[in-house]
This record gives structure tokens, C-alpha cells and sequence, in this order.
């Protein structure tokens, strides 16, 4: 269940424009139109959590990107196969990012995971600080799960831009839908990754934890 919690922004940023593309197309919006409009709720979505925040850590940075992108495709261009590549942009820029934490500070994986890895727990949340300063098999399978997203989302948007400009723009509908699935396979992939550095990861913060929980004195008899 926590899993899917971590895993359902990314779904939904997947689900919800595809799905709203296709209902703006049914009430009679253009193609260009429907791309624009599909793209807002999320966008906007992504915008009040940064205010919330009040923080423009770089989720915020990529909310602002994409606020300019689309209002400077509004007034150059009239092409929606542009709109429909659009994610591809934020995508590819996400994954350099995520490369960028495997050997500047500290990986996405590892400061994501967090809350869910620890659950609140002080004790725990210590011995997951712990486990990345002394266990280099921790820090080890800590970037490789941020690597293999770093490639998936580098892939994704790759494939995107090839999917949409392989059809014709008047086949736009069946690629926009088709350009969706790359981002599916690949997730599945990695959440396979994923799954299998986890029982190392647990095992070696469960051994730091044990070490740090209080030892009970034997009631006396």
C-alpha cells in the first residue's frame, strides 16, 4: 500500500491527461486545444503543492518550466504534435537531475523513501540516516535504484518524441495514446529493480536499528 502512495503522482500524471485529452476531443476541441488543455489540471496540481510548500525546491523549478513552456507554445506555434511531446521536456530534465544526486549530495531514492522506510519511527529514521554514512552496500543500492529511474525517464522521453513524429500528424490521437505506454513498461521495470535492492536495504537498516533500540533489563524475579 505504501508503494502504491509513493507511486500514484506519477500514475496519475500518466492517467489524467490522456483522459482529459480524449473527453476535450469528444466535446469537439481541436487537436491543439485539447494537448493545451489536458496538460493544465496536473500543471496547475503540481503548482498548488509548491506554494504549499513554500519552498521552490526543483519540483517547483520544473512547475515554473513548464508554466513558461506552455505559454510560450500558446504564441509561437500551432502544432500539436509540439503540445503532445511537451512531457518529454520536464521527463529528460528530471532524469539529468536524478543522475546529478547520485554524485552531488544525496539520491532522490534516498531522501524519497525516507518517510515511507521509516515510518515516522525516531529510532528507525536514525538508523536509515546511519545506514547511508556507514554501509557502502546502502549507499550502493541507494543509487542504483536512482540511476535505473534516471534511465527509465531519459528512455521515456526519447520514445515519446519518436512516437509522436513516427505518425502522421493526423493520426495524432492514436500516438499521443501510444506515446503513454513507454512510461508504463518502463515504471514496471524499475519498480522490478526496485523490489529486488529492498530486502538488502531493510536487512541492513533493521541490524542498525537493533543496535540502537534500548535494551530491556530483565524484570527481577
Amino acid at each position: 500500500m505504501n508503494r502504491l502512495r509513493l507511486l500514484l503522482p506519477a500514475l496519475l500524471d500518466i492517467v489524467i491527461p490522456v483522459v482529459a485529452y480524449f473527453a476535450l476531443r469528444a466535446l469537439g476541441a481541436n487537436q491543439f486545444w485539447a494537448l493545451t488543455l489536458a496538460g493544465v489540471g496536473t500543471g496547475l496540481a503540481a503548482l498548488v503543492n509548491t506554494v504549499r510548500r513554500r519552498k521552490l525546491d526543483w519540483i517547483g523549478v520544473l512547475v515554473l518550466l513548464e508554466v513558461a513552456l506552455s505559454a510560450a507554445l500558446l504564441f509561437t506555434t500551432d502544432d500539436p504534435r509540439v503540445v503532445a511531446i511537451k512531457p518529454a521536456f520536464y521527463t529528460a530534465l528530471t532524469g539529468v537531475y536524478f543522475l546529478v544526486t547520485c554524485v552531488v549530495g544525496k539520491p532522490v531514492v534516498y531522501l524519497a523513501a525516507a518517510p515511507i522506510a521509516t515510518g515516522g519511527d525516531p529510532i528507525r529514521s536514525d538508523a536509515y540516516r546511519r545506514a547511508w554514512d556507514e554501509s557502502p552496500t546502502f549507499r550502493s543500492r541507494e543509487r542504483l535504484m536512482t540511476v535505473a529511474f534516471a534511465v527509465a525517464l531519459l528512455a521515456e522521453s526519447v520514445l515519446r518524441v519518436w512516437i509522436v513524429y513516427r505518425w502522421s500528424p493526423a493520426k495524432l490521437d492514436e500516438s499521443f495514446a501510444l506515446s503513454q505506454l513507454p512510461a508504463l513498461v518502463l515504471l514496471a521495470a524499475v519498480l522490478g529493480v526496485v523490489r529486488l535492492q529492498v530486502p538488502t536495504i531493510s536487512r541492513i537498516v533493521d541490524g542498525i536499528q537493533e543496535r540502537l533500540t534500548p535494551k530491556k533489563e530483565p524484570l527481577p524475579v
